[in-house]
């Protein structure tokens, strides 16, 4: 039972939100949680601008990409996982932001909603074949219904931004590693 003046948005550890307290069982449940029933997932999303337990589960969602592009990539990728998450997922969601233009919340929790995708996709996108599948998934499926549930656009609006956007960063990032 919640405290007098909190709300299921304020109190510690959302039914969405990633527990700084239980760091591992939080990870596993969340991400178990977001492939399993997405749409639940960002019903209970917190919709408030708070950005501390999205940016923690980044930077939490980096330690195992930064072991498995260790041992997929070596050193200097593994590096880049681990420092790159947080700010990439910046511009990533203004991206996704500007793609739902005219949504109910602001920016903050457009990047909320970008953020726990991003941190399921950031180990998998180590494992070479399976980097590109979850990518989609994450960009084009989780997205999509985390554009639709937490912003309040219409599906197919969330599809098409969710689909288009996903295919222009998944482009840009096979013509990078093409390279």
């Amino acid at each position: 039972m919640a405290k007098r003046g909190y709300t299921r948005d304020t109190i510690r550890g959302g039914a969405s939100d990633w527990d700084v307290s239980r760091p591992f069982s939080s990870y596993l449940r969340m991400l178990g949680g977001l492939v399993a029933h997405p749409v639940r997932f960002f019903e209970v999303l917190p919709r408030v601008p708070d950005v501390r337990a999205p940016a923690l589960f980044l930077v939490f969602s980096g330690l195992p990409a930064t072991a498995l592009w260790f041992l997929f990539g070596g050193l200097y990728p593994a590096l880049a996982a681990l420092l790159v998450p947080l700010p990439l997922s910046l511009p990533v969601a203004g991206l996704y932001h500007l793609g739902s233009i005219g949504g109910r919340y602001g920016y903050l929790v457009t990047w909320r909603t970008v953020a726990y995708p991003f941190g399921f996709y950031l180990p998998l996108s180590a494992v070479p074949v399976a980097r590109w599948v979850a990518a989609v998934y994450a960009g084009a499926v989780l997205l999509g219904v985390g554009l639709a549930t937490v912003r309040e656009i219409g599906v197919a609006r969330a599809a098409l931004a969710s689909v288009t956007i996903t295919a222009l960063l998944v482009l840009a990032a096979y013509l990078l590693v093409a390279r």
